[in-house]
């Protein structure tokens, strides 16, 4: 894929199956008047990353679970909304799956994984 996703230092963007980008929209406070009138109270938007990678081996499965074991992570990603590549301070929002997938003909257990989930902070 040509887009960019690092998370602090690895680059992940040649591994990745699936990607998206979202920009979730939340109110702090939403006040219905007497005259029905809703009056929201507009929250920073705040991206939401959503990835995939190819089966890995145990030792690549252990340097990307690394990457995400902090609880918060700097992540580089290309934003389609602008068009441009954002730092965020992000976050890991879903579980870290390895379900085994085969032994490759090198010898090595290869895994894959569900997808995981970076909500900014």
């Amino acid at each position: 894929m040509d887009i960019t996703l690092k998370l602090g230092a690895l680059d992940v963007h040649e591994r990745l199956s699936t990607y998206s980008v979202q920009r979730e929209v939340s109110y702090s406070k939403i006040i219905v008047t007497m005259d029905d009138v809703e009056h929201a109270a507009r929250s920073k938007d705040r991206y939401v990353v959503t990835f995939s990678l190819f089966p890995m081996t145990e030792d690549e499965a252990t340097a990307y679970c690394d990457a995400l074991r902090a609880s918060t992570i700097e992540v580089t990603f290309s934003d389609p909304h602008t068009k441009t590549d954002l730092v965020k301070p992000m976050r890991v929002t879903s579980n870290l799956d390895a379900a085994f997938a085969l032994v490759s003909a090198d010898g090595k257990r290869r895994y894959k994984g569900g997808e995981i989930q970076l909500r900014e902070i």
